[in-house]
């Protein structure tokens, strides 16, 4: 552990680190970014769908850049921001953190999803007759997880989990084996939609979502590329919401 006057040292490095940091972006952004490093956290499910395909156009307009994207929870993200190893986050919102601003981007809306013969006729369900019906989700200390719990109990229902795992491609194939059902965004799910076996039943009365945005230090420099990241970030998450929805909610594969 460090002493007292091994703390006072580390937070005026610390500073000095940053200021250092700032400095070289800010001269690095006088010669048009043309070098550097640009780390973003990202959730999971948020990754799949947005990140790949801005990366393209921000590797165009940043050829120097060494962009690199690490998928993380949430809570994590917001850990490396404030610690510095991260320079932009995509995150659920709010952040309880002062050190932070945060621009939303989007609400990401939950569906149930289910095995295309599972024997739900319906499309749609509403959030209080979950009660009873298997679920596969995140662990309890995922941010996901919690918001699930959050809306069940909002529903006045308790829900009943058969099985825990961390991977939301690897929650898809166990509903799809026919382990349970799970709640994932709606983005994510729909992009692994066809021939997977899986249909979406939307939830409602009340529709679960949350919040999606870009979080930065607040008192950390953020040179052009950060900044650029941003703006793609907002203008990919436009063209994706506008894209029309499948005209059914289901998929059954072949044979």
């Amino acid at each position: 552990m460090l002493t007292q006057a091994g703390e006072l040292f580390r937070d005026h490095a610390e500073r000095a680190i940053r200021e250092l940091e700032q400095a070289t972006q800010l001269v690095q952004e006088l010669h048009g970014a043309q070098r550097g490093r640009l780390v973003v956290g990202t959730l999971a499910t948020v990754n799949s769908y947005l990140i790949a395909p801005l990366v393209s156009q921000f590797k165009q307009r940043f050829p120097g850049i060494h962009l690199q994207v690490h998928s993380q929870p949430s809570a994590d993200i917001v850990t490396g921001l404030l610690a510095n190893r991260l320079d932009v986050g995509i995150c659920l919102l709010p952040v309880p953190h002062d050190q932070l601003t945060t621009v939303p981007l989007f609400d990401e809306r939950l569906v149930l999803v289910a095995p295309s013969r599972y024997p739900l006729p319906q499309s749609r369900l509403r959030m209080q007759d979950l009660g009873g019906l298997p679920l596969v989700l995140m662990p309890v200390d995922y941010c996901l997880r919690k918001m699930v719990e959050a809306e069940c109990a909002k529903a006045q229902i308790k829900t009943q989990v058969v099985l825990e795992m961390t991977s939301p491609e690897g929650i898809l194939q166990a509903v799809a084996e026919g382990a349970g059902l799970t709640i994932l965004p709606e983005l994510y799910v729909r992009l692994r939609l066809a021939g997977s076996g899986l249909r979406i039943i939307d939830l409602y009365d009340p529709v679960p979502r949350h919040s999606v945005g870009l979080a930065y230090r607040a008192n950390r420099y953020q040179n052009i590329a950060a900044r650029e990241f941003g703006a793609l970030c907002r203008t990919t998450m436009t063209r994706l919401l506008a894209r029309p929805k499948p005209s059914h909610r289901s998929t059954v594969t072949a044979g």
